[in-house]
């Protein structure tokens, strides 16, 4: 039996630069809320990279995505990235990796493009999902995405992108398992098509609200602030509107942190243990001898797969 631990009530990731000691700076539609969980015992851990063309990695074959994969796999987890594109083995920078991913240059969140009317509706990234079934296919534990900069030059209002996040994530909410996490990346910066700081600085600000809205309904979604790790412009490409290879480093060495953050806290949740038994006591609490949690008349926290809940009333005793 592998432990899984409930998680929740930790607060938004960002602002850490190499957060986690990296160095560079199956239920489908159930409603997912705080208090998921995925197994941290030695199994693999299904991690799916969404968005446009800084997810794909545009500029740098594999992007982020290769950092990322190296650096959870050198802390000695087992990683399947999943997405309907890529293969399951690449090579880039001299670093063998999993391809798979779901990033799609020039997409936007959710409003097909100029360009994508003139080529058959493409160009939504909540369309281009959905017609692959690709949340649904991959059942990724984890989501990490990065969407919103082609929506900034295509000059969409706050308004319209928040309506669209909110249409993708009830999307891949839906597709996947119940106790999987989302996590929103911010955008970097850019200067290409008009970009500016007070712009991407809004937009930012509007992923973060979307991002806690859904946090506070009890959903499986937080903020990670990608635009935090890198040092503005500076980590961006010669086009000024890519990340810089030195800045898909840094967004991969985020992104792993983030991941690792938050599987040590379900690890540390469930302090480290697999199996865990109870017993009652009449005052109300249940102490699960092998495992950090415990069972409270005020509510409960459980960290075992198969998990049975004993309640008690106010007199003490268990029925």
């Amino acid at each position: 039996t592998v432990a899984k631990a409930q998680w929740g009530g930790f607060g938004d990731f960002g602002g850490f630069g190499g957060f986690g000691g990296f160095g560079d700076n199956g239920n489908n539609g159930n409603n997912n809320n705080n208090g998921g969980n995925v197994a941290v015992s030695g199994d693999t851990v299904k991690i799916m990279p969404v968005g446009d063309s800084i997810t794909f990695g545009e500029g740098e074959r594999g992007g982020y995505r290769k950092y990322l994969y190296s650096a959870l796999t050198q802390k000695g987890y087992k990683i399947d990235m999943v997405g309907p594109e890529g293969s399951n083995s690449a090579s880039a920078n001299g670093i063998q990796y999993d391809d798979n991913n779901a990033g799609y240059s020039g997409f936007q969140i959710k409003e097909i493009p100029g360009w994508g009317q003139q080529q058959g509706g493409e160009g939504s990234l909540y369309n281009k999902l959905k017609s692959k079934n690709a949340v649904k296919q991959s059942q990724p534990d984890i989501i990490l995405l990065i969407i919103g900069t082609n929506d900034m030059t295509a000059n969409r209002s706050m308004d319209a992108c928040a309506n669209d996040l909110r249409a993708l994530l009830d999307y891949m909410l839906g597709d996947m398992p119940a106790n999987s996490i989302i996590f929103m990346g911010s955008i970097p910066e850019f200067t290409a098509y008009g970009g500016n700081s007070q712009r991407i600085a809004n937009y930012n600000g509007t992923v973060k609200k979307v991002a806690d809205e859904y946090a506070n309904k009890g959903k499986n979604v937080r903020f990670a602030d990608v635009h935090g790790c890198l040092n503005g412009m500076a980590d961006i490409g010669g086009d000024q509107l890519h990340p810089s290879g030195n800045g898909y480093k840094k967004i991969g060495n985020f992104w792993a942190g983030v991941v690792d953050e938050y599987l040590q806290s379900i690890k540390s949740n469930n302090g480290g243990k697999e199996d865990e038994t109870g017993s009652g006591s009449g005052n109300g609490e249940v102490e699960l001898s092998n495992c950090s949690s415990k069972i409270t008349r005020q509510g409960y926290k459980c960290c075992s797969k198969n998990c049975v809940v004993i309640y008690t009333d106010d007199d003490g005793k268990w029925g």
